[in-house]
């Protein structure tokens, strides 16, 4: 009976891990990436001087911000962020954080933790959690063996 639990067990824990895992691994490179774009880029602030109408092959459509900043060596970048929204999440003549590469300054994005970290932090967490209910089961099925 201690081996056919003890195999239960293993299933229990295997499972989870099998279907969290790939999602851990890549969720954590995601991780990995963004932080070494962030050290790679300079930060400064721009301003948001317009949000144009884009329509999306897949019959959707959204305001993508048009953000102006200026580079540490005073150059004026204009760019358009990739992601949109609907209605506008920023007015006209808002200041924004903005994170853009030295060595290619049109390489620019807007710098919030929704628009930088959202993404990677959802593909671990998808991860982690039936990794963490496979152990939380295990955990269970264990104390109430030794009841």
């Amino acid at each position: 009976m201690t081996k056919l639990l003890s195999r239960i067990n293993w299933f229990v824990i295997l499972i989870p891990v099998l279907v969290g895992g790939p999602f851990l691994i890549i969720g954590l490179s995601e991780v990995y990436k963004t932080a070494q774009t962030i050290n790679a880029f300079a930060a400064t602030r721009g301003t948001v001087v317009d949000n144009v109408w884009q329509a999306f092959a897949e019959g959707g459509a959204a305001y993508t911000p048009v953000i102006e900043f200026q580079t540490a060596d005073g150059q004026t970048v204009r760019f358009t962020d990739g992601i949109g929204t609907y209605p506008p999440e920023y007015e006209a003549g808002a200041q924004v954080n903005v994170l853009y590469d030295p060595q290619d300054v049109h390489h620019a994005r807007l710098n919030s933790w929704k628009r930088i970290w959202f993404g990677p932090t959802l593909i671990t967490s998808i991860g982690v959690l039936p990794i963490l209910v496979g152990i939380g089961l295990v955990w269970l099925m264990s104390s109430k063996n030794d009841l």
